[in-house]
C-alpha cells in the first residue's frame, strides 16, 4: 500500500466509558493501530468538554510513545493560541530526545473549547482568540530550527535539550489563509475536511504548494487530508453509527447540549421529530462523514486523494462505543491491506 493512512484521535467519552477511562482507551487504540499498520497516531486537544477527554495531547502522546514501538506520535494539534511558543518548543524537543524520529508537532489556530476555557487558560492575561497565531507559529518554528532572527529579543534564548533535529512540523487548517501561511512557514499542511467536506481540497493544496514554492524552501511540501470515516460490517450499521455523530453535532451547535453521545434509538427517534432546519444541518453533518464497509470507504478515500493529490490521509472516528471505534479502524486497515 503506497498511501499512508494515519489516525487523529479525539479521545471521545463513549457511552460505556468515563472521561477518566477515555485517555486509557486512546492508548489501547494506539497500540492496536500500530499492529494494524497505521503510520501516525495523533491526539487532538479539547477543553471544557463533555464529549472529548484530552486537554493536553503533549502529555498523552508521550505516554502512547512509551507503550508503542514504531508508530509516529503527535498532536493534531496543539492549540497554540493558548501557549508560549518557547514552552511548546521545549516540550517537543524533549519528546524528540525521548522518542527520536517518532514525534510530530501539529498546531492549530482554533481554541479547542469555549470562551470560558480560553479565558481560564490565558489567566491572568487575556485570551488572544487566535489573533497572534501567525506570530506564535513563526516563533515556534524558529525556536525549533534554531533560525530566530538576531534582532528578535528571544534570539539569545538557549533551547534545551540541544539537539540537531526537530519534530516534524504541521499546521492544521480548514481554508486558504491557513494553507498559504503553512506554505510560507515551510511546515506540512493538514486540511480538516472532517469539519467541512465541501472544502475544495485540490485548490487549497495547490495554494499551499504555490506558497511553499514561492518561499524557496529547500525541502518538499507535505499535504495531509483529515477525514471523518466510519467503517462497519454493513452499510446499515455504518449509517447508524455515523448518524449518532451527526445528531450529536445538531445537539451541540443548535441546542448547546454537549454532554455525551445519543444512542442509536435516541437518534432514530429524534430524526422523526426534527424541524426542517435541524434536518438540514443533520444531513450536512452526516455528509461530512465517509461511512460504509471498509472497501467502500477505501474507494471514497482514494477518489478524494486522487483528486487533490494528498500525500497522506489521517482518519478521525467518533462512535457511540469504543468497540465500534476499534472495529472501524480494523476494517479500514484490512481494506487498505495494511496487515
Amino acid at each position: 500500500m503506497s498511501l499512508l493512512i494515519s489516525v487523529t484521535d479525539q479521545s471521545p467519552i463513549h457511552a460505556n466509558s468515563t472521561s477518566g477511562e477515555s485517555p486509557l482507551l486512546s492508548v489501547k487504540l494506539a497500540q492496536q493501530c500500530e499492529r494494524w499498520g497505521y503510520h501516525r497516531f495523533w491526539m487532538a486537544e479539547h477543553h471544557n468538554s463533555g464529549i472529548f477527554a484530552c486537554p493536553c495531547p503533549e502529555i498523552l502522546i508521550g505516554h502512547i510513545a512509551s507503550k508503542t514501538e514504531r508508530i509516529k506520535v503527535g498532536t493534531g494539534g496543539v492549540m497554540l493560541s493558548h501557549y508560549s511558543p518557547y514552552k511548546v518548543a521545549e516540550q517537543f524537543r524533549m519528546l524528540e530526545v525521548l522518542y527520536p524520529g517518532r514525534v510530530d508537532l501539529g498546531v492549530g489556530r482554533a481554541p479547542g473549547g469555549d470562551q470560558l476555557s480560553s479565558d481560564a487558560l490565558a489567566f491572568p492575561a487575556q485570551a488572544s482568540n487566535g489573533q497572534d497565531f501567525a506570530h506564535q507559529a513563526s516563533d515556534l518554528v524558529h525556536f525549533l530550527k534554531g533560525t530566530m532572527n538576531a534582532k528578535n529579543p528571544y534570539s539569545k534564548l538557549r533551547l534545551t535539550p540541544e539537539i540537531d533535529v526537530s519534530p516534524s512540523l504541521w499546521v492544521l487548517g480548514s481554508g486558504s489563509s491557513s494553507c498559504e501561511f503553512a506554505g510560507t512557514l515551510g511546515t506540512g499542511f493538514v486540511l480538516a475536511q472532517f469539519i467541512d467536506s465541501r472544502t475544495p481540497a485540490d485548490k487549497i493544496f495547490n495554494a499551499y504548494r504555490a506558497s511553499f514554492k514561492a518561499a524557496g524552501h529547500q525541502y518538499a511540501a507535505k499535504t495531509m487530508l483529515a477525514l471523518a470515516v466510519v467503517c462497519a460490517d454493513s452499510n446499515e450499521e455504518a449509517l447508524k453509527i455515523a448518524s449518532i455523530r451527526a445528531y450529536s453535532k445538531v445537539l451541540a451547535h443548535m441546542h448547546g447540549i454537549r454532554e455525551g453521545f445519543p444512542s442509536i434509538q435516541e437518534t432514530e427517534d429524534a430524526l422523526k421529530k426534527m424541524s426542517i432546519t435541524e434536518k438540514d444541518y443533520f444531513e450536512r453533518c452526516l455528509g461530512d462523514i465517509i461511512y460504509g464497509t471498509g472497501v467502500e470507504c477505501r474507494n471514497t478515500i482514494e477518489a478524494l486523494v486522487n483528486n487533490c493529490q494528498a500525500d497522506e490521509v489521517t482518519v478521525v472516528n467518533v462512535t457511540y462505543t469504543f468497540e465500534q471505534r476499534l472495529r472501524s479502524y480494523e476494517l479500514l486497515a484490512q481494506a487498505f491491506e495494511m496487515f
